[in-house]
């Protein structure tokens, strides 16, 4: 189960997931490289690297309980 976030983190988290869902549009809209700044760093995406940025958007939204955060392995019976 994932810890419950306090107002403060979902704020930010959700910041990031709508900076990083606007990164990936440009990206798809044909715009060469986009950058995006978090925990402190920054880091440009390229369309080379889409994959990373989907895994990243992805990240955001399992923080935010928006989608499951881990596999459920199968329970034998």
């Amino acid at each position: 189960m994932r810890p419950a976030l306090t107002p403060e983190q979902e704020a930010v988290f959700r910041g990031q997931l709508t900076d990083a869902e606007g990164a990936l549009h440009q990206l798809i809209i044909g715009k060469k490289a986009v950058t995006l700044s978090y925990n402190g760093e920054s880091v440009t995406y390229t369309q080379a690297n889409e994959a990373r940025l989907r895994n990243y958007i992805r990240e955001l939204q399992a923080k935010l309980g928006l989608i499951p955060s881990a596999r459920r392995r199968g329970v034998r019976v």
